[in-house]
């Protein structure tokens, strides 16, 4: 597999046409891949062609560097914070942020991964809770600042380390954070060797004020670059969001995609939900192949047994029994979340419903189980979903399209998203407020079974 890093999500109609033709050539009969951190992934590539897929990626001002392994990964931003009239385009600090850690010498030395995320307004729908640092802007130029949060099989969302950070700080803060990381690295367990778990040996309080002594130390030795925040384009607006399962779209669809938007002047983004959205002023039609796409709800789902070692549950095939069953019963701002094994790889601990995949014992014979839970913030707020009820995999769809019946007029209410000018006047309804009314409905109905 070879993953590609897109720094914000941002792809240009070249470059989204390079990495089809390079699917196509090296490896025919599998899809592309988009992550839920807006990189795109080729699977089943041979030996012998990574190579040439990275030096093609090379001439389309692409690379993998950074989307894997112990190091900074991509950093993610809302996919259309610069077309967002509450937001603050965050393109321009993100580029500064990546191009200054990816050249610290601490980023070589890491125990793990470290995450950031960049949030363009008070919504956070870059989910800062669910990373080693994540920024929410706020109004005049400041931002909250989040930290030391993941999840696995032992979620902990971060905790608020700034309330208002000077945007001249974020950079050095990064830095400090890097730097505190490799320093209090702990290589003899991978399973507790996160930014998170540094947090949790020293405590919080004592946490954040070493952080805060460090980031001191950080601004006084050098001088740091200044940046622009951007106002958001409002006139642009988000002209269709594609669903394809499973985040998976074949290189012959997604070149039908850039033939088709880009002689409109859209503009093409990655989101964090295995999916692509399209913003513009001129609307059009999409393609009967990818129309298929649009108006799907939005199931996160990691492939489980299918292909990964670790998975218990076929969570692609409850993926579609899910859409198949509950249609356009989910709004845009739902999220349903399916993990094939309790380290949460799709973000199920923090979903407005989320599956966990576990297999029970049925006459000898090994079952798919899953752990459904419920009422997460979707790592928008420090709110982790609550239990609910363990199911058969079989009986899983069913259950989901019976209580949603009772969510959709509210549901039907939601508007697509904060970037759509057009819909901000009728954004009465919160992904908060979707939560609440879920979880309220599931306890009525278990008190009534």
């Amino acid at each position: 597999m070879q993953r590609v890093n897109i720094p914000a999500g941002r792809i240009g109609w070249h470059q989204w046409r390079r990495v089809a033709a390079l699917a196509a050539t090296y490896s025919p009969g599998f899809p592309l891949h988009i992550t839920t951190r807006q990189d795109i992934e080729f699977h089943n590539i041979m030996e012998q062609d990574i190579c040439a897929v990275q030096q093609g990626l090379a001439e389309a001002s692409l690379t993998t560097f950074g989307a894997g392994g112990d190091s900074v990964r991509n950093i993610t931003v809302c996919p259309a914070c610069d077309f967002c009239s509450k937001g603050r385009d965050l393109m321009p600090l993100t580029q500064l942020v990546g191009q200054h850690l990816h050249q610290h010498p601490a980023i070589f030395n890491l125990p793990r991964k470290f995450k950031l995320s960049f949030s363009g307004c008070e919504r956070a729908c870059a989910r800062a809770w669910l990373g080693d640092l994540g920024f929410v802007a706020r109004p005049g130029g400041t931002f909250m600042v989040i930290g030391a949060g993941s999840l696995g099989a032992r979620p902990a969302l971060g905790i608020e380390l700034y309330d208002e950070l000077p945007g001249s700080d974020v950079l050095p803060v990064c830095a400090a954070a890097v730097e505190f990381f490799e320093e209090h690295r702990d290589r003899q367990n991978r399973h507790r060797a996160r930014f998170r778990h540094v947090r949790e040996n020293l405590g919080d309080d004592t946490f954040r004020a070493e952080l805060d002594a460090r980031l001191a130390r950080v601004k006084a030795r050098q001088s740091w670059p200044e940046f622009s925040q951007p106002a958001s384009t409002d006139d642009i607006v988000l002209l269709h969001r594609l669903q394809p399962p499973n985040g998976n779209i074949s290189p012959s669809s997604a070149l039908e995609l850039a033939d088709a938007a880009q002689p409109k002047g859209a503009v093409l983004r990655i989101n964090l939900d295995h999916g692509l959205e399209l913003y513009g002023r001129e609307t059009f039609e999409l393609p009967e192949s990818l129309e298929a796409f649009a108006g799907k709800p939005v199931i996160v789902a990691c492939p489980g047994s299918v292909t990964c070692s670790k998975g218990l549950v076929d969570c692609w095939a409850a993926a579609a029994n899910i859409r198949d069953a509950i249609g356009g019963l989910s709004g845009p701002d739902m999220r349903i979340c399916i993990s094939g094994c309790p380290n949460n790889c799709a973000h199920s601990a923090v979903a407005d419903i989320g599956l966990i995949g576990i297999l029970k014992k049925e006459n000898g014979d090994s079952v798919q189980y899953y752990r459904l839970l419920r009422g997460g913030g979707n790592g928008r707020t420090p709110r982790l979903a609550e239990p609910w009820c363990i199911a058969r995999a079989i009986d899983i769809a069913e259950i989901i399209k019976r209580e949603l019946r009772k969510l959709k007029p509210p549901v039907a209410q939601m508007v697509p998203f904060a970037g759509n000018a057009a819909s901000d006047e009728g954004a009465k309804i919160t992904t908060a407020t979707v939560a609440k009314i879920l979880y309220n409905c599931l306890e009525t109905a278990d008190r009534r079974s």
